[in-house]
C-alpha cells in the first residue's frame, strides 16, 4: 500500500446517513475515525431525534432527511464524494424506488453499513435493502459473519453477486476496555459495595421499541436470587412510564433515564453481567469490555425474522453470551443470571471467548473506502 495523500483525503466529503440509534451509533464512529485523518464530515439522520447523539460533534454538517426527497437536495447542493448509508434497508418498502434505484446522480461510492444483515427479499418480501450500493460491510467479525449464513446453518441467504460486494470488517465502534480505577469510580458513584454484584441493564426505548417484557423478566429472576440471600444491585437504563411502578420500588434497583454515549459505555463496563434486549449495539459494547451478557430476545424460533433472535444466535454460537427469550422461565433466567455472576469458571470462559471474537472495524472499513476511491498516494 502506498503512502496516505492526505491533501486528497481533506477534499473528500463524506456524506453519512443513519436510521435509527443503533444506526447512528455506528455512524457517529466510523465518522470520527475519518474525520481525524482529515475527511470533510456531512451528516443527515433520519430521525430527528438522533441529534442528541451528536451534540459532541459540533464540526460535523448535520441535515435532517425524513424521506429521499431531502437527501437528493442534500446531495445535489454538497456533492459529496462518499455516500455511507447506515442501515440498507433505510426507508424499507414504503419508498420501494429508491432502494431499487438511485433517485440522485449517485456519488461516486455508495456504502452501505448493517449490522442486522439478511438478504432473504425473496422468502421474506417485506426485507427490502438498497441493491444499488457499490459495497456492503458488515460491522460483524467475519467468524459471527459466517456463522449466520444458511450454509452454516444460520439465516442469511445471500445470492453470489452480493455476496461479492460483502465484507465484514469487525465492531464499530470498536470500544476500549476502561482502566480499573475508571471502572472503581463508577460503580462508587452508584453505591456498589465490594460484596455486591453490580448489573447493567438496558431494553431500549428508542429504535426497537421499548421492550417491558424483559424489565419484567429480569425482575422476577432477581428477586429470586435476593431473597436466596444474594447481594445484587440492577441499573436499569430507560424510561420508566409504561413500566409496573411497584416493581420500580425494588431498593436494589438504581434508576437512570438516560446517559452520554461515553458514560454509557463505562457504566456498562462497570458491571458484572449485562442484562439486555436483542439489541446489537449494546451486545457489541458489552462484548467489548468482556463483561458477560444475557440477550433476552422476543422468541428463540419463528419463521419472521423480524423477532431478532436470528442475529444474536451466532454470538450465542461461539460462546460470547447468553440468549433468553420473552417466555424463558424465571427459574431458569434467574440461573443464567446467577451463572454468570457467580460462577467464576462460567464468568472467565464467557470473558475469554469475548476476548477472541473482538475486532476492530474502524481501520478495515477506512481502508476498503480507500482502495475504493482510489485516494491511496
Amino acid at each position: 500500500m502506498g503512502k496516505l495523500n492526505h491533501k486528497f483525503i481533506e477534499k473528500t466529503k463524506f456524506l453519512f446517513l443513519s436510521m435509527g440509534p443503533g444506526e447512528t451509533g455506528h455512524a457517529i464512529a466510523l465518522a470520527r475515525y475519518i474525520s481525524k485523518r482529515g475527511g470533510k464530515i456531512l451528516f443527515a439522520l433520519k430521525q430527528e431525534k438522533n441529534l442528541n447523539f451528536l451534540l459532541e460533534d459540533r464540526n460535523f454538517n448535520v441535515f435532517f432527511t425524513p424521506t429521499p426527497k431531502e437527501l437528493k437536495k442534500i446531495i445535489k447542493k454538497e456533492r459529496p464524494d462518499v455516500l455511507l448509508i447506515f442501515n440498507s434497508k433505510i426507508w424499507g418498502s414504503r419508498f420501494e424506488n429508491f432502494l431499487n434505484k438511485t433517485p440522485f446522480q449517485k456519488p461516486p461510492f455508495t456504502v452501505c453499513v448493517d449490522s442486522n444483515w439478511l438478504f432473504n427479499d425473496k422468502k421474506y418480501p417485506d426485507f427490502k435493502f438498497i441493491k444499488w450500493a457499490d459495497e456492503y460491510l458488515i460491522v460483524f467479525p467475519k467468524k459471527i459473519f459466517e456463522l449466520g449464513l444458511k450454509k452454516n446453518k444460520g439465516t442469511y441467504i445471500i445470492s453470489r453477486s452480493f455476496l461479492k460486494k460483502i465484507s465484514p470488517i469487525g465492531f464499530i465502534p470498536s470500544y476500549q476496555k476502561p482502566a480499573r480505577k475508571e471502572i472503581l469510580k463508577i460503580r462508587k458513584k452508584y453505591k456498589i459495595k465490594s460484596d455486591e454484584k453490580f448489573i447493567f441493564s438496558y431494553f431500549s426505548g428508542l429504535g426497537a421499541g421499548h421492550r417491558t417484557w424483559a424489565f419484567e423478566n429480569l425482575i422476577r429472576a432477581t428477586d429470586k436470587l435476593i431473597k436466596k440471600g444474594r447481594k445484587i444491585k440492577v441499573l436499569y437504563l430507560g424510561p420508566t412510564e409504561d413500566l409496573n411502578q411497584e416493581k420500580l420500588k425494588r431498593k436494589w434497583l438504581i434508576k437512570i433515564r438516560e446517559l452520554p454515549a461515553s458514560e454509557y459505555f463505562l457504566t456498562l463496563s462497570s458491571a458484572d453481567l449485562v442484562f439486555q434486549h436483542q439489541g446489537l449495539v449494546t451486545l457489541v459494547q458489552a462484548i467489548s469490555a468482556q463483561v458477560p451478557v444475557i440477550a433476552n430476545v422476543s422468541i428463540l424460533k419463528s419463521k419472521i425474522p423480524k423477532n431478532h433472535f436470528w442475529e444474536v444466535n451466532p454470538f450465542v454460537k461461539v460462546g460470547t453470551c447468553i440468549m433468553l427469550s420473552k417466555s424463558t422461565p424465571t427459574k431458569k433466567i434467574s440461573q443464567s443470571i446467577n451463572q454468570l455472576l457467580f460462577d467464576k469458571k462460567s464468568i472467565e470462559k464467557m470473558k475469554e471467548k469475548q476476548k477472541l471474537i473482538f475486532e476492530k472495524g474502524e481501520n478495515k472499513s477506512f481502508e476498503i473506502i480507500k482502495r475504493k476511491i482510489s485516494i491511496e498516494g
